[in-house]
């Protein structure tokens, strides 16, 4: 009974809130069945990507305090460095599925060979940026004791990044086209290398150097690169398959066009949410250090649900431009209605979990009793905002595959600048409610974002751009021979 009686608010705000989207179509279970299908290998590849800054985390932790912290200091503007890029080669994946569904799967190799030549280029810039980055950290008054460590590691680590650019193009084509589970095989054996090598490099051992925090970082360029070379044979083997067809494919410059204009506005999207969140951080750091803890620990432990839920969001965005290549809004409709029911039903299910044994969660981590208090805390108000983050980030995934970029894009920089940073600084510092005044930002953006983008689903421009001129293709085009050979 007492499990019912927490069960039973989730539910309920769960239901109301896919009620209050009034997304068109039905559900369909065969739909619901290849959105999880398509899902799962995604998410297995984001927790692998995850993985690999955890390892170099737990490997440095025994050189000192001043090497952990500098590391994660340095992860953190890495990944705001990277957050343009990656959000640039969403551009490669839309391209790639709405190929696929006009029947022209091959064409997603030209947007591949885009994307890395992108990415070769703007990883050249990051790894520019990153040969001495001490001044950005003293810019971010970050403790002089951190700042040759974080600088190191930051080198270290960006020592391939052109590499790593080119990677995040190969692993979207292949999720455009429906192969996620060959980026998902070849970044976890990423993690194997990137573990052993660490390990190897950080303490000097089988007669390789000690190179400290610095070779985590270079053990994770290497695995990195490894896996995009990986990538890059599958490239070639698919180029080689269809070499004559590829003549009737878009040129390279077109291809990079094509790929800039949808990849742009998502990039800026994803560098100004990400500054956003850094700024969010920097807020909280004045508030006090129990305060910053809990909200590491708290973010830490609320990715288990979040990156799940981002694995159904890419993979409705890919189903969603299938479905409009072959210009099927209603089948579209179908796919952004299931995608919502998995994602939602995961994340509320995730919800109850830090509602009900949230303080239990915060124990685990072996904080004081303060941070562990309001870690608790922090997962209570994360229990209340599941629901909606799973509607926002669906949402945002279908528009994209939609090819509707640009006016997201600014709404969404508006509500995250609006809400985190504003909530951190209003309620958390001027109101002195610490990290839970700041995560109250976080129930606004994912309640404000989610009715936006359910507006701009069900009214949007986008859709006029694609009239059932011809009936749509209802079989699914042909998978292409890497596709093909991977379901076999």
């Amino acid at each position: 009974m007492f499990l019912r009686r927490r069960l039973r608010p989730w539910v309920a705000l769960a239901h109301r809130a896919l009620r209050a989207l009034q997304v068109r179509g039905r559900p369909d279970p065969e739909t619901r069945r290849e959105v999880v299908s398509l899902a799962w290998p995604i998410a297995a590849a984001m927790l692998g990507d995850t993985a690999m800054g955890l390892v170099d985390t737990r490997l440095v932790a025994p050189l000192g305090a001043a090497a952990l912290g500098g590391v994660g200091v340095a992860i953190t503007l890495m990944y705001l460095n990277y957050a343009v890029v990656f959000g640039l080669m969403r551009g490669v994946k839309v391209r790639a599925a709405h190929a696929l569904g006009e029947g022209n799967g091959y064409h997603g190799v030209r947007y591949a060979e885009a994307g890395v030549a992108m990415g070769l280029a703007l990883g050249a810039l990051v790894w520019l940026f990153a040969r001495d980055a001490s001044w950005a950290f003293r810019a971010l008054g970050l403790d002089p004791e951190m700042v040759g460590t974080a600088s190191r590691f930051l080198a270290a680590r960006t020592a391939l990044a052109p590499l790593t650019c080119a990677m995040s193009a190969l692993v979207q084509w292949r999720q455009g086209v429906g192969d996620s589970r060959a980026p998902m095989r070849i970044t976890l054996a990423g993690n194997v290398v990137n573990a052993a090598l660490a390990w190897s490099l950080i303490h000097g051992r089988f007669g390789l150097p000690r190179l400290g925090v610095a070779g985590a970082g270079y053990a994770t360029a290497v695995a990195e690169s490894l896996c995009a070379l990986a990538l890059l044979a599958v490239l070639v083997r698919e180029r080689r398959a269809h070499r004559e067809a590829l003549r009737d494919a878009p040129s390279r410059l077109e291809a990079a066009r094509e790929v800039a204009s949808l990849g742009v506005p998502t990039g800026l999207q994803f560098g100004a949410e990400v500054l956003a969140f850094t700024t969010f951080t920097a807020i909280l750091a004045n508030v006090g250090a129990a305060e910053v803890a809990a909200h590491q620990i708290a973010l830490a432990t609320i990715r288990t649900s979040f990156l799940p839920g981002a694995a159904v969001a890419e993979a409705t965005s890919v189903l969603v431009g299938r479905a409009l290549g072959r210009r099927d809004v209603s089948e579209a409709d179908r796919v952004v209605l299931d995608g919502l029911k998995v994602a939602v039903g995961f994340m509320a299910l995730c919800g109850v979990v830090f509602a009900v044994a949230g303080d239990g969660i915060a124990s685990l981590f072996g904080a004081d009793a303060t941070v562990e208090r309001r870690v608790g805390q922090l997962l209570m108000v994360a229990a209340v905002f599941q629901v909606l983050d799973a509607v926002n980030i669906v949402l945002r995934g279908a528009l994209r595959g939609a090819k509707d970029v640009r006016v997201v894009a600014l709404m969404g920089i508006g509500v995250v600048w609006l809400c985190i940073p504003g909530a951190a600084l209003l309620f958390g510092r001027w109101m002195h409610m610490g990290a839970v005044g700041g995560w109250l930002g976080f129930v606004f953006e994912t309640a404000l974002g989610s009715a936006l983008f359910a507006w701009r689903w069900r009214r949007g421009a986008w859709r006029a751009l694609y009239p059932a001129l011809t009936p749509p293709l209802r079989d699914p085009p042909a998978p292409t021979a890497d596709v093909a050979a991977a379901a076999r």
